[in-house]
């Protein structure tokens, strides 16, 4: 199918390019639709776009309708867009070599990136059950950490926490998800080794020996294989398409009329 539509591509391409033309009536019912839906005229830099989503969609409608694709579907032209673009995806990708896939993995470090972790227990002090007292209990439970170490009982100078004492190797993302923001970026500058706190959550004073930190690296490709393999996968088929619609776009002379209003006030200036 590829070959027959570069083939027609090819042909056509002899003659003189077909002519695009954006007229200034279709640019404004672009910008009455943008209105339509967001309540405010579209920018400049919006507008543009706009018209170049149309620019598109008229190629890919061209061009779908000279290969034929609109002969046994009878839908509006961006269904034949989506069968241009749905083509392109289609596009049979090899396999990746294992190097193709190393090189991917570490130019897209971030993504596939093993979070940090960390290690912590806690003491904890319930603002619902120490609603007038906890500011002094803290100072107690202060006193008593400043001379222990990580083996204390919290369940005797501290209250029951729901998710319990212990967080073994924990996420930034999980800390913050169960104690909010602020808690997180404060554990995350304490040191390891000593009791320390007391950092405020929504749910009361909590007073934290951290025991263990431990950085997050790139994994080994075995490890995350199939996701790496999968969006290496995903990232040739948008380039295979964005290929495809520049050659096709090509062929076009592209003429953008300017919009009512613009084309007025240049009358005047003139």
């Amino acid at each position: 199918m590829l070959f027959a539509l570069y083939g027609l591509a090819g042909k056509q391409s002899a003659g003189a390019p077909e002519k695009i033309v954006v007229s200034a009536s279709r640019i404004a019912n672009l910008g009455d639709g943008f209105a339509r839906t967001w309540r405010r005229p579209p920018s400049e830099q919006e507008l543009q776009g706009l018209i170049e989503d149309y620019i598109r969609d008229e190629v890919f409608y061209r061009e779908g309708r000279a290969a034929g694709l609109d002969r046994d579907d009878v839908v509006i032209r961006r269904r034949v867009r989506q069968k241009m673009e749905f083509l392109a995806e289609d596009m049979s990708v090899p396999e990746p070599s294992d190097e193709q896939l190393v090189a991917y993995l570490a130019s897209n470090a971030e993504r596939f990136r093993a979070e940090d972790q960390i290690t912590f227990h806690q003491v904890f002090l319930s603002a619902t059950r120490r609603a007038t007292t906890i500011e002094g209990d803290s100072k107690q439970v202060a006193s008593v950490l400043a001379r222990a170490d990580a083996a204390v009982d919290a369940t005797v100078l501290g209250d029951p926490f729901l998710l319990g004492a212990e967080f073994l190797g924990v996420s930034p993302n999980r800390v913050t998800s169960i104690f909010g923001e602020d808690f997180s970026k404060r554990i995350a500058a304490m040191e390891t080794g000593r009791w320390q706190g007391p950092v405020a959550s929504e749910f009361g004073q909590h007073f934290v020996f951290i025991s263990e930190r431990i950085s997050g690296s790139l994994p080994l490709l075995d490890a995350v294989r199939p996701a790496v393999r999968r969006e290496w996968a995903s990232a040739r088929r948008l380039e295979a398409e964005q290929k495809l619609y520049a050659s096709l776009r090509g062929r076009y002379e592209i003429v953008v009329e300017a919009p009512p209003a613009k084309a007025a006030s240049a009358e005047v200036g003139r």
